[in-house]
């Protein structure tokens, strides 16, 4: 039952990514007949034509695993959800250069299916999004769209960036030297474990944790081990998509503090955060060397346009 409530606490807290890439799947779109349905001219025009993108807003079984528990998307939230990857997402790749938006129009996933509801297990635990060895990426919550709710977003967000970012490490594999920095310290399927070690530590002093603390103390773990998060820690392909989706979408300072820079207080921490930093520096070689993108220069145009969420 412990390891139960864990799972969903985590889920709670860090959009959990189940990510199905045991290898590449070929993409064989469906035949579509023309529509005059207002939501299906929209994400033809900008989707479609634009990126070879079929966005899968209609409800249909096979799109979603039937061990899910799930709720279609309401017809209201399907467009606005559109623009917002539009704006937070396929517009600062545009706009942070020519390379940057060559890149994001070439590596576009060929499909992505919207779904009102979260994703629920039959154990009651629930999955906030997902992709499939690169051709489909799924986002969940939708009828729960709130375009002033900058957590909200920022969850939709690390989905997207987290998934897309796979899609390019499938293609030109990782970093070269990324997988040695912390080569010993993943944690496999056993990633949940460090939640539940986390509460045990927390519970022996004598009080029941928060879901605030569990989740402080199991980060704290995760830096330990030179990784950003619990998940980050199951393996260099998570640890490379969690550094690429947090990055761009942590504030500068609060990136820093809490994975780059000592902390006084918490000298145990020094060793992980020596190697976050160092495979930081790989993933901005990486893109830079690679596709001509400058992550840093990407992030202050997604954090310019989530800092607008508060003064509209």
């Amino acid at each position: 039952m412990m390891k139960k409530k864990i799972v969903y606490m985590l889920c709670l807290a860090f959009c959990l990514l189940s990510c199905n890439k045991e290898g590449e799947v070929g993409y064989v779109a469906d035949k579509e007949t023309y529509s005059t349905d207002e939501i299906d001219t929209y994400f033809q025009e900008h989707f479609q034509d634009k990126y070879g993108c079929a966005v899968r807003w209609k409800w249909v079984d096979r799109f979603v695993d039937i061990n899910y528990i799930v709720a279609p998307a309401m017809r209201k939230v399907v467009i606005p959800t559109g623009e917002m990857l539009r704006r937070f997402w396929i517009e600062p790749f545009i706009l942070e250069s020519k390379a940057s938006g060559d890149f994001i129009r070439k590596h576009f996933p060929p499909e992505i299916v919207f779904v009102g509801s979260e994703l629920r297990n039959a154990d009651g635990t629930r999955t906030l999004g997902y992709a499939d060895a690169g051709v489909r990426i799924t986002l969940t919550e939708l009828n729960y769209f709130d375009l002033k709710k900058k957590e909200w977003v920022i969850q939709q967000l690390h989905t997207i960036h987290h998934e897309f970012s796979h899609i390019i490490h499938q293609i030109y594999n990782m970093p070269n030297g990324f997988n040695k920095v912390t080569e010993n310290n993943y944690t496999g399927q056993a990633w949940n474990d460090i939640y539940v070690n986390a509460q045990m530590e927390l519970a022996a002093t004598g009080k029941e944790p928060t879901r605030q603390q569990i989740d402080s103390v199991a980060q704290n773990m995760a830096i330990m081990r030179g990784m950003l998060t619990p998940y980050g820690t199951s393996s260099e392909f998570e640890d490379f998509a969690e550094i690429v989706s947090i990055y761009l979408l942590t504030d500068p300072v609060v990136f820093d503090t809490t994975y780059i820079l000592d902390d006084p207080k918490r000298p145990f921490l020094a060793e992980g955060k020596s190697f976050i930093e160092k495979k930081l520096t790989l993933v901005k070689e990486y893109y830079w060397s690679n596709f001509s993108i400058d992550l840093p220069h990407l992030r202050e145009i997604i954090l310019q346009r989530l800092n607008q969420i508060n003064t509209q």
